[in-house]
């Protein structure tokens, strides 16, 4: 378990305002300080004219065990001010380590105001280790009340403090649309939410229910006294978002670096489609909260009446498009798939573009566009909305796979309101896809542009004022042959192009809290994954060949297998699969690798579907064959909650992809202490180290090949099968916690990320 405290020097009275819940902070006085416990790991006090923040971290059991130095990474005011403190070692306990940070008040908007954050880093056998608080950071927010003291904090967690300031922030917009809040009151107030004012958000948790808006509206203008320095406003459009709208990994990313950024003090929106297959129970709070006329057509005046949903999706603010068009666009029962798809979504782009500059605030810095879906926000964005209240917004592409372009006849590019620079953006050089065949003569329809094809991201890619891909070797393996026919486009942006790897939410991902799991664990003890192990094949109908905790050295079937198994008391190794079905996903190599498993002794489970219907019919077919024996499992379907019970329950996960931008799966797999076989190439080379290649130990987590064959696989797979079985007590106590320790939260790759908008910006 991670341990650390940190206090603030200084005398005072503390008070608790809500004694009949549980606080997050709870107010202890002692000898003369204002103190308050966060989670048992954070201590508070307060002293002006300066706050000086000491620090006790103890890095015992946390990535930073072993380390040579360590540095306390401090900042306030959302991370506007920053500092590393180096802190030095006790004497009487190596594992603890203390020092001081010092906070001028002149630097706080408010001298009553301070909320701090923290992450810890050190040298770990020389190499750089990060401690993040698994993703979350460590966060105290305080503040002194005249003659009270120290006020507690709101929630116990933080993602109830951002989904209350998140629905803050849908609530202001409703007022200043509504007229009951002025466009003056609502920018201060916003700003105020997003640097998490702890008055003002206190304020709304009192009156957050009720339906009085006129009330509501005076209470939160009455907290306009004082203004904080901005931060950056970042606007996510995306096509998906998890949980509510899920397809693949870019749902994972829009949401875990949209949270990651609001709680480093970024203001986060995200827009997405409303489609009719959202997942309506994840959303809170949705209210129709505008209504908007799109330019959209052949003719200039004809416009589609749009509505605009606000709602909270894991405490963020989300916005939802609703086209009231005879076209149906996003009632259609699924996401992607369509023949107009390009269409859909060209309209999506132009409406998230017409309700940003139609707001009754400042114009968003950045706007971080996703995948092709939002291609069309970077052309329509420089070409059409510069003049609409959005000339000082900048644009973010990140690609999170090249082979996905979006590609739409030229006839469009009068729906989108692109035609009078039709020969500009028409040019081989922004948006002329040079690789399709000529549309048929009938979608010409005597449209000037009628006859050639649009490529959505090569435009985007050209108009973005940065570009980024899911992992660094990613970057560089687009510039070549996986930039599929636009690497030489890359080639001539390459200055604006970065990779940044992926994190992963460990708000979601955490084996020791998980909801869908029947037993938790950590890397400290690791039973209930033995125990999650046998339920999944005891759901699967799958023997369970291993013993569990108190089973007086008998399986669950009743069997007496225990230091008689070749296997161990875990059983046979379980291999999974979790992935979408796809010639990109290494289908040969996963079929390949599923029988050289069973061959070698081993149970193999298989989750996911193939959009393709001849490869879901192979598939089929396949589970037909394996589904009668005690070896193997298929399972053609999405189903989340499985998923997570498949990653926490197996011994191994294999991913053999033909490329990867970044993947998430191997990410979810060491997060559970699930060890991955992969393919190295693009993210997958970037985070899976081999057991048996030349490094530092602490840096190994998996097993890799690099060839596309067969035997490449199988090889691979042998390997970690051999090391399963002939290694039990270095795979249980060692490589197993190993990989939970390890560190692929968002807290590194959103601060990348935080630097790519700044460099934007200038």
């Amino acid at each position: 378990m991670v341990r650390s405290a940190v206090a603030l020097d200084g005398p005072g009275t503390a008070t608790e305002s809500n004694p009949d819940k549980q606080p997050a902070v709870q107010l202890i006085a002692q000898d003369g300080d204002l103190l308050s416990n966060l989670d048992d790991k954070v201590q508070v006090a307060v002293a002006q004219p300066s706050y000086t923040v000491r620090i006790l971290y103890r890095s015992r059991g946390t990535p930073l065990q072993d380390a040579s130095d360590i540095w306390a990474h401090m900042g306030h005011s959302g991370w506007q001010y920053k500092l590393d403190v180096k802190l030095e070692r006790q004497s009487e306990d190596p594992q603890a380590w203390q020092g001081s940070y010092l906070i001028p008040i002149k630097q706080l908007s408010a001298s009553w105001h301070l909320e701090t954050q923290m992450v810890f880093k050190g040298l770990v056998g020389g190499h750089e280790r990060w401690d993040n608080k698994g993703g979350s950071n460590w966060t105290v927010a305080v503040e002194v009340a005249p003659g009270v003291g120290l006020v507690q904090a709101l929630n116990p967690t933080y993602a109830s403090t951002r989904e209350l300031t998140s629905s803050l922030l849908l609530r202001l917009e409703a007022l200043v649309a509504a007229r009951l809040l002025t466009p003056e009151q609502g920018s201060v107030l916003r700003v105020l939410a997003w640097q998490h004012d702890m008055g003002l958000i206190k304020a709304y948790q009192e009156i957050r229910n009720n339906k009085d808006e006129r009330q509501v509206a005076g209470v939160l203008a009455g907290r306009c006294s004082w203004l904080r320095p901005p931060g950056l406003n970042v606007v996510h459009i995306a096509s998906e978002m998890a949980p509510v709208a899920k397809v693949g990994g870019l749902a994972d990313v829009t949401a875990s670096l949209a949270k990651a950024h609001q709680a480093s003090g970024l203001l986060t929106e995200i827009i997405l489609p409303k489609y009719d297959c959202i997942k309506y129970d994840d959303v809170k709070e949705l209210k129709k909260m505008a209504t908007l006329h799109v330019p959209w057509g052949p003719d200039p005046n004809r416009t589609i009446e749009t509505y605009v949903w606000s709602g909270l999706v894991d405490g963020l603010p989300v916005y939802f498009i609703e086209p009231n068009c005879s076209e149906r666009y996003f009632w259609r029962g699924k996401f992607y798939g369509e023949p107009d798809d390009g269409a859909r979504f060209s309209f999506f782009s132009r409406a998230a573009l017409e309700f940003l500059a139609q707001r009754q605030h400042e114009a968003p810095d950045i706007i971080h566009c996703h995948d092709w879906q939002a291609a069309a926000v970077g052309p329509l964005l420089k070409e059409t909305y510069r003049a609409s209240g959005l000339a000082r917004t900048r644009a973010v592409l990140t690609i999170h796979n090249m082979a996905f372009q979006g590609h739409l006849n030229g006839a469009f590019l009068q729906h989108m309101g692109l035609t009078p620079r039709a020969a500009h953006v028409t040019s081989p050089d922004i948006m002329l896809d040079g690789n399709a065949p000529p549309p048929a003569p009938a979608n010409n329809s005597g449209n000037p542009y009628g006859h050639m094809w649009l490529n959505l991201l090569k435009g985007a890619i050209v108009y973005a004022d940065r570009i980024t891909t899911v992992s660094p070797t990613y970057a560089n393996e687009v510039l070549g042959e996986e930039g599929k026919g636009l690497q030489h486009m890359l080639q001539r942006h390459r200055h604006k192009l970065a990779g940044v790897l992926n994190g992963l939410d460990y708000e979601t991902w955490n084996p020791a809290t998980d909801p869908c799991l029947p037993a938790h664990f950590t890397s400290e003890d690791l039973s209930g994954k033995r125990a999650c192990k046998a339920a999944l094949l005891r759901e699967l109908g799958l023997p369970f060949d291993g013993v569990l905790p108190g089973s007086n050295g008998h399986d669950s079937n009743g069997n007496g297998n225990d230091s008689g198994s070749p296997w161990g008391p875990n059983g046979r190794p379980l291999i999974a699969i979790v992935s979408r079905l796809t010639q990109q996903k290494g289908l040969h190599l996963m079929k390949a690798g599923l029988k050289a498993a069973v061959a070698a002794g081993a149970q193999v489970v298989v989750l996911g579907t193939a959009p393709d219907p001849k490869d879901q019919a192979e598939w089929e077919a396949l589970a037909k064959e394996v589904g009668a024996g005690g070896d193997a499992r298929i399972v053609l379907r999405h189903d989340e909650a499985m998923s997570h019970r498949i990653f926490a329950a197996s011994d191994m996960l294999l991913v053999p992809s033909m490329f990867e931008p970044c993947g998430l799966t191997q990410l979810i797999a060491l997060r559970y202490g699930t060890v991955p076989v992969v393919r190295e190439t693009g993210g997958l080379a970037d985070t899976v180290r081999d057991v048996a290649k030349a490094m530092p130990e602490h840096e190994k987590n998996g097993f890799t090949f690099t060839a596309k064959d067969a035997p490449a696989v199988e090889h691979a797979l042998q390997r970690a099968i051999n090391a399963y079985r002939d290694g039990r007590t270095w795979w249980q106590q060692e490589l197993m916690p190993r990989i939970m320790r390890q560190d692929f939260g968002w807290t590194q790759s959103a601060s990348t990320y935080q630097r790519i908008y700044n460099e934007a910006m200038h």
